[in-house]
């Protein structure tokens, strides 16, 4: 286990430079903390890829070849700086929109009074 100066705060402060070729440095972690909050911590930070103990040559050949050849644009927002967290391409059946909905919602007027009452 790393001190209070780990690998989540070394990528943080890879994110921040000031240098703008260094921000974007492919960063791949290598942890044995491989829970659900430790996973988003690091993605959260900007951590590229993410290798998990115990590790093979194959793996992290695969992660390396991800990081390098597969490279994620990258977000620039007042809370994140890091590659794209989204990893799924998903077929969205033809629409440009993954928020348009096959119906709309039903308007203000086409709630009944039955509706209302249910409120209360």
């Amino acid at each position: 286990m790393m001190s209070k100066n780990n690998g989540l705060k070394l990528a943080k402060y890879i994110r921040k430079s000031p240098v703008k070729k260094i921000q974007k440095t492919p960063i791949i972690l290598c942890t044995a903390l491989t829970g659900l909050h430790s996973i988003l911590n690091a993605r959260d930070v900007g951590i590229t890829e993410i290798l998990a103990k115990p590790i093979s040559p194959e793996q992290i050949m695969d992660k390396m070849s991800n990081a390098i050849f597969n490279e994620r644009p990258f977000i620039v927002s007042e809370v994140y700086f890091g590659p794209d967290r989204r990893r799924r391409i998903r077929d969205l059946n033809g629409t440009q929109d993954r928020r348009q909905a096959d119906t709309p919602p039903p308007s203000e007027k086409q709630i009944t009074l039955d509706d209302q009452e249910g409120d209360n």
